[in-house]
C-alpha cells in the first residue's frame, strides 16, 4: 500500500476518487467537484489517497490543517477494501504524521447498526465523543441546503471549550468558505 496526494493522480484515477467520494457521502454532506477542487487550492486543505499494491484506489481522506488543529472532513474506503483494516491504516498514517495536532472529525449520531459501528471504529483508534451540540451547516445553498446534526469526535481526549471554539472558527472562516 502506498499513500499519494490527490494532485499527483492521473486523470483516470482521479475519476475513481470522485466516484468513491460521491457514492460514500450524500449530496448535502459533500461539496460539488468544482467546490472541492477549489478547496484543494487552499494551502490548509489536503487530499490523500491510499493505493493498493496494484496502484488501485483503496481509500481517500480529505482533511484540513490550521496551526495545531487537524480536521478530518472525509474518510472513505473503497467497497472492495472494506474489512481489511484499510480505514485503520489510513487513519494511523494520518495520526502519525500529525502527532502534536488536536485531531477532530464528525460522525452521524450513533442511532443504528451502521452509525454505531462507525463510532466503535473511531473509538478503537483512540477517538472520543464530545458532548457539544453541533449542527453541520450544509455545503449546499438555497433550496439544496440541508444542515444536519453530527457528533464531534476528538483524538485522545475531549475538546476543551477553547479548542471547540477553534474548531468552529476553522469551520466558519475556512472550510465553509468552499460551500456551493
Amino acid at each position: 500500500m502506498q499513500f499519494t496526494r490527490f494532485d499527483d493522480l492521473p486523470p483516470a484515477l482521479r475519476e475513481e476518487v470522485w466516484q468513491l467520494y460521491e457514492t460514500s457521502f450524500p449530496a448535502h454532506e459533500r461539496r460539488s467537484r468544482a467546490a472541492q477542487l477549489a478547496a484543494f487550492g487552499d494551502e490548509q486543505a489536503h487530499g490523500d489517497l491510499l493505493l493498493d499494491g496494484n496502484g488501485q484506489l483503496a481509500a481517500l481522506v480529505f482533511y484540513w490543517t490550521c496551526n495545531d488543529l487537524l480536521y478530518i472532513e472525509f474518510l472513505a474506503v473503497h467497497p472492495a477494501m472494506r474489512g481489511r483494516q484499510t480505514g485503520s491504516r489510513i487513519m494511523r498514517e494520518l495520526l502519525g504524521r500529525y502527532p502534536h495536532h488536536t485531531v477532530v472529525l464528525e460522525i452521524e449520531p450513533p442511532e443504528d447498526e451502521t452509525t454505531c459501528r462507525r463510532l466503535r471504529f473511531y473509538e478503537r483508534l483512540g477517538f472520543c465523543a464530545n458532548g457539544y451540540p453541533y449542527t453541520h451547516p450544509s455545503y449546499r445553498t438555497g433550496d439544496a441546503a440541508c444542515p444536519h446534526r453530527l457528533v464531534i469526535l476528538s483524538h485522545g481526549a475531549p475538546l476543551t471549550p477553547q479548542r471547540y471554539e477553534e474548531f468552529l472558527t476553522l469551520m466558519r472562516m475556512v472550510v465553509l468558505h468552499y460551500a456551493d
